[in-house]
């Protein structure tokens, strides 16, 4: 098993490089009480190595959900489909913001928003509280 030991050095890189956001459901660390976590985009347990380009800033309830998956099926095809990767993808080519609702444009954006939970009525009232402060996204 590959090591996981994470410098502060290394976590600082990803905050920053994250602008202190989880990379998943775009609220800033500032705005909960929960530290953020490092996500391992692939697991170690899948082989996934502890450096910058595998590493996302999560919130805990993203990263929580996520785990040590990878993949999902998609709701729609029922197709295995590869969940969002921050390091590869795009925020905006597979999610788009409605308010507080983060939207799936793509097979990707189905299988993330539905294994996160993006859009459970917890996430959508605290979202929903932040864009009515002006602090979301």
């Amino acid at each position: 098993m590959r090591d996981s030991y994470i410098s502060a050095e290394l976590r600082q890189q990803v905050a920053r490089r994250a602008n202190y956001r989880c990379e998943y459901c775009l609220v800033k660390q500032d705005d909960v009480l929960l530290s953020y976590q490092l996500d391992h985009i692939i697991a170690v347990q899948h082989g996934g190595e502890t450096v910058a380009q595998n590493l996302a800033l999560a919130c805990a309830h993203c990263n929580r959900h996520k785990g040590a998956n990878i993949a999902s099926i998609d709701p729609t095809t029922g197709q295995l489909m590869l969940l969002f990767n921050p390091r590869t993808q795009v925020w905006t080519e597979h999610f788009k913001l409605e308010g507080a609702f983060i939207s799936p444009l793509t097979a990707v954006g189905r299988v993330t928003v539905r294994l996160l939970k993006l859009n459970y009525p917890e996430r959508l009232r605290v979202r929903q509280a932040l864009i009515e402060i002006g602090n979301y996204p």
